[in-house]
C-alpha cells in the first residue's frame, strides 16, 4: 500500500521528553494527520531497529495512506535526535519538513529513561548508578542484556545531550523551520506551549485539546480506529505486541549522584542554552 502524501512535520525526540503528552494532543488537532504508529523510526537508519521500526518504504507510506485535507501529516520517533542519518533522510524525502523537538533536565531525562527501560525489558540492572557505570563497556558492545531492543539508549549519558544533535536539526532545516519546547514550559503551561506549536505548524491555533490523557485517548479512539483500516497488515501486527511491562524494584538517583551528574551535565547543558538564547542554568545547579 503507497499513500500519495508524505509526513511534513516530525516530532524527532527527545525521548521521556513529555512527546507522547504532545502527540496526544496534537492528534485530537482537526488539521493534523498522525501517523496511528507514533514511532516508525523509518530514517534513523544508523541505529537500531526498535521492534516497531518500519524499514519498508512502501509500509512507511502506508502510515499516512488514510489521510484527507488535514493540513499537516506527521509522526514522532524520539530517537531521530539521536540519529545522524535522520535529518539528512527526512530533508530528502520530505523537502519542506517541519522539525519539533522536546528538551528536558539532562538528568531527569536519564533517570526516566532508565526507568521505563527497566519495565519494558531493555535494562537489566536495576540499580541506576550501576547502569552508568556499565556505559563504558555497553558502547564496546558488552554487558547487553540478552532482551535488549535498542542497546544504543542504555548510553544515557550520550541520549542525554542534546546541544549538537539540535545543531544538525538547525542546519539542515534552518531555525524557523525547527521548534523547540522545553519540558518546564510544557509541563507548567501546557496550553500556551501547544498553541505556539500549533502556529508553528501553521493550523488553528485557537484549537483546545483535552489535556487528561485518559479522557484524551476515548477522544481520539474513533479516529484511530480509522486510521487503522487503511493501516497496512504488517504494521498492525507490528503494534499487537505493545511491548513488555514488569513492574520492578530499580533504585534511582541519589542526590549525590544527581549532583555529579548535573556537573558532568553543565557543558552541554550552557552550550545548549546558548544555542536556544535562553537561561538553562537551574538544569546544572548544584
Amino acid at each position: 500500500m503507497t499513500g500519495s502524501r508524505v509526513p511534513d512535520f516530525f516530532l524527532v525526540g527527545a525521548p521521556r521528553s513529555g512527546t507522547t503528552s504532545m502527540y496526544t494532543y496534537l492528534k485530537q488537532h482537526p488539521e493534523i494527520y498522525l501517523s496511528v504508529l507514533k514511532e516508525p523510526h523509518f530514517f534513523s537508519t544508523d541505529l537500531s531497529r526498535p521492534p516497531q521500526a518500519v524499514a519498508d518504504e512502501s509500509l512507511y507510506r502506508g502510515l499516512f495512506a488514510g489521510a484527507e485535507d488535514e493540513k499537516r501529516l506527521g509522526e514522532g520517533s524520539v530517537w531521530y535526535l539521536e540519529s545522524r542519518d535522520a535529518p539528512h533522510a527526512i530533508r530528502g524525502f520530505s523537502p519542506s519538513a517541519r522539525i519539533l523537538v522536546m528538551l528536558r533536565n539532562p538528568v531527569d531525562m536519564m533517570a526516566s529513561l532508565h526507568a521505563l527501560y527497566t519495565r519494558t525489558g531493555n535494562e537489566e540492572i536495576l540499580d541506576f548508578e550501576e547502569a552508568l557505570g556499565a556505559q563504558e563497556e555497553r558502547a564496546r558492545g558488552e554487558r547487553i542484556p540478552a532482551g535488549a531492543y535498542f542497546p544504543e539508549g542504555l548510553i544515557y549519558t550520550r541520549a542525554a545531550t542534546f546541544a549538537e544533535k539540535l545543531g544538525r536539526y538547525f542546519e539542515v532545516f534552518g531555525r524557523d523551520r525547527v521548534h523547540v519546547v522545553v519540558f518546564d514550559d510544557f509541563a507548567s503551561e501546557p496550553l500556551r506551549v501547544y498553541r505556539e506549536t500549533l502556529e508553528f505548524l501553521e493550523v488553528d491555533p485557537g484549537f483546545v485539546p483535552e489535556l487528561d490523557l485518559a479522557r484524551a485517548a476515548q477522544l481520539i479512539r474513533s479516529r484511530v480506529l480509522r486510521q487503522l483500516h487503511t493501516t497496512p497488515q504488517e504494521i498492525r501486527d507490528k503494534m499487537k505486541g505493545g511491548g513488555r511491562r514488569h513492574t520492578v524494584p530499580r533504585t534511582g538517583p541519589s542526590p549525590e549522584l544527581r549532583s555529579r551528574l548535573r556537573q558532568a551535565c553543565a557543558p552541554d547543558v550552557k552550550a545548549l542554552g546558548e544555542l536556544l538564547g535562553r537561561d538553562l542554568s537551574a538544569w546544572s545547579a548544584a
